[in-house]
């Protein structure tokens, strides 16, 4: 057994990890696809990367100036493309930050009628002191969201060659059509730009492979080729969370049970036939215990603990000398590996097995197999009247995205927005299907109800401040026979917003002297240093009040620092007091103190007016 195995759960990697730039480099583009999409983590990455000062996720979500600069910073080099109607549902009032990702995410849906499931990371990175860039692409089997579920990730780093490598194809490809997957509302032109830019370097891109790979090869499902599925070769393992009859069949046709392994979930191995189950010769699901194994924390808040368990998707084959180790989002489902219905992305390393490992060393009890205990058969959960009742209100979320849902914004004489909704196609819901929207930033407790679904014509929303005019909806479909409900966000596409908005939020972010010169230290001075301090305000550490600040880092010196550079600073802070205006806090005094609008006019004639960052 060779000393390491690639499924070994001891090779463990966190998510921040897959994104940091390599030393002296910085992030220069980031493109990424998944299937379901939380808001919070969408609003994480930017100030992870931007920072990566802060201990924690939650420690990101508490401290909203980090999260507001991180989306000032990299938003326009990151673009996000998820299955439409798969954003989590937020069912109290969204943070109004959401309204910065609006032109970050965007929403498809798989051509073949299946899901848009393919989970990656393709990012750039530029070095600080001029050279070629490097790639780094990451296939995942987790989706963009809190879930602490199992998961597999093959992450690899590149250069750009210089004549192209078939091999990529597949995934560059993907990234070519990603743009026309678009659900109702338009590619936005930069997510374009930079899925095109990123295919052209991953075209010609050169991999440094993992430890006891000798090829890797790519495969895209759900894009009009025939579906790919593993080779057959003399044993087959499948690590599946979901899985279905008609696809293990095939997987296994001509192999004995001996030579066959299942690592699945409880629920779904109740749902196979007992004939297929009978196809392997140890069907296993994770151990109770391993589920807290990781030493993460296991109070939180159940709405960003979602129930572990397990998300890995993996296939293992022998050939001859050879181990073949396929990652990636599919599952072993007729959708995802026969049909051709879903959108799937997989990676296959290939190795000589002495050193990449044999299916038995994979599973072993020395390695993920302590994880792992015999599954003992019992009833299924799920009912039939469930199952139908998925798929109807399923139908409906599919219908809702295609039918292109848009806002439209009308001010009123008191300064509030009336949001009214319509669709380009009418929306007849089936018998017993029910309908419920509401504006994201207000909650669902302003929800509106359309049993009927929706026409052509505009519904009234009601009427918002615009600090919280998103085109996000909030979504909720219910089956009134069953009780089975599906909640989620829904994105638009949004007419005539007044073009204060961003200022509106940035307001509401930055809303006393206080929050204004500690915006001023993370947009001056050292930002991982910036971000630490505070980081440790919001944990009651410190606190940086005007002269605290001063003492630690005084403006007037990072303002002239920031005149050697290239002047991206000094321009950020002349968007920021453009933006804050004449802005007050709650007890009347300005935001800006006098005394640095003093000093900015002395800065001000000597903006640089070199290239803006992209």
């Amino acid at each position: 057994m060779p000393a390491d195995t690639a499924l070994d759960p001891e090779n463990r990697a966190l998510y921040a990890e897959i994104l940091r730039p390599p030393p002296g480099y910085e992030l220069d583009a980031a493109l990424a696809t998944t299937y379901t999409l939380d808001f919070e983590t969408a609003l994480v990455i930017p100030a992870t990367l931007a920072f990566q000062a802060a201990e924690n996720r939650q420690e990101v979500l508490d401290t909203p100036l980090a999260l507001l600069e991180g989306l000032e910073r990299l938003s326009e080099r990151i673009v996000v493309f998820c299955e439409a109607g798969r954003i989590k549902a937020v069912p109290a009032a969204a943070s109004r930050l959401t309204a910065l990702l609006e032109d970050t995410v965007t929403e498809v849906l798989a051509p073949g009628g299946g899901a848009f499931h393919p989970k990656l990371w393709a990012l750039r990175f530029i070095p600080m002191a001029g050279g070629a860039p490097l790639l780094r692409l990451a296939l995942l089997s987790r989706n963009l969201t809190a879930d602490r579920c199992w998961d597999l990730s093959l992450c690899l780093d590149g250069e750009v060659s210089g004549a192209p490598q078939p091999g990529n194809a597949p995934v560059s490809a993907l990234l070519r059509r990603l743009p026309d997957l678009a659900s109702g509302r338009a590619t936005p032109p930069r997510a374009r730009a930079i899925a095109a830019s990123l295919a052209g370097d991953i075209d010609r891109a050169l991999w440094t492979l993992p430890p006891g790979a000798r090829e890797i090869s790519f495969a895209v499902n759900g894009l009009g080729r025939a579906p790919w599925r593993p080779r057959i070769g003399r044993t087959l393992g499948v690590i599946s969370p979901f899985v279905s009859a008609q696809a293990l069949e095939v997987l296994t046709r001509g192999l004995p049970p001996e030579a066959t392994q299942l690592l699945s979930r409880a629920e779904e191995l109740a749902l196979l036939p007992e004939e297929t189950r009978a196809r392997f010769g140890r069907i296993t699901v994770l151990d109770e215990v391993a589920e807290t194994e990781d030493g993460e924390e296991t109070e939180a808040v159940e709405r960003r603990t979602p129930a572990l368990g397990l998300h890995a998707k993996a296939f293992v084959t022998e050939r001859y000398a050879t181990t073949e180790i396929t990652l990636g989002s599919g599952n072993a489902t007729a959708p995802a590996l026969l049909t051709g219905a879903n959108v799937e992305v997989f990676a296959t390393l290939s190795g000589p097995s002495r050193l990449l490992g044999t299916m038995e060393d994979q599973l072993s009890p020395e390695r993920l197999g302590r994880f792992l205990r015999d599954y003992q058969p019992q009833p299924p959960a799920e009912t039939a009247a469930d199952r139908a009742a998925e798929a109807r209100l399923d139908a409906a979320r599919k219908a809702l995205a295609r039918c292109q849902p848009m806002l439209r914004c009308a001010a009123e004489p008191d300064g509030l927005i009336a949001l009214t909704l319509s669709c380009a196609r009418s929306l007849p819901l089936p018998q017993g299907v029910r309908l419920t929207v509401w504006p994201l930033a207000v909650g669902a407790m302003h929800g509106i109800d359309l049993p009927a679904g929706l026409g052509r014509g505009p519904v009234g929303l009601g009427r918002l401040p615009l600090r919280d005019v998103t085109r996000w909806l909030g979504v909720r479909l219910s089956d009134t026979a069953t009780g089975t409900e599906q909640m989620f966000s829904l994105g638009t596409t949004l007419r005539d917003l007044p073009e204060a908005r961003s200022a509106e939020i940035l307001r509401t972010i930055i809303e006393n002297r206080d929050a204004f010169l500690r915006y001023l230290r993370l947009l001056l001075g050292d930002t991982s240093e910036a971000a630490k301090a505070i980081f440790a305000m919001g944990r009651g550490k410190g606190f940086f009040g005007a002269a605290g600040l001063a003492e630690e880092s005084p403006i007037l010196e990072d303002m002239v620092r920031a005149l050697q550079g290239d002047g991206r600073q000094l321009h950020d802070i002349e968007r920021l007091i453009a933006r804050l205006g004449e802005a007050r806090d709650q007890d009347g005094a300005p935001v800006i103190p006098e005394r640095f609008l003093h000093l900015w006019q002395v800065f001000r004639p000597l903006l640089t007016k070199g290239k803006r960052r992209a």
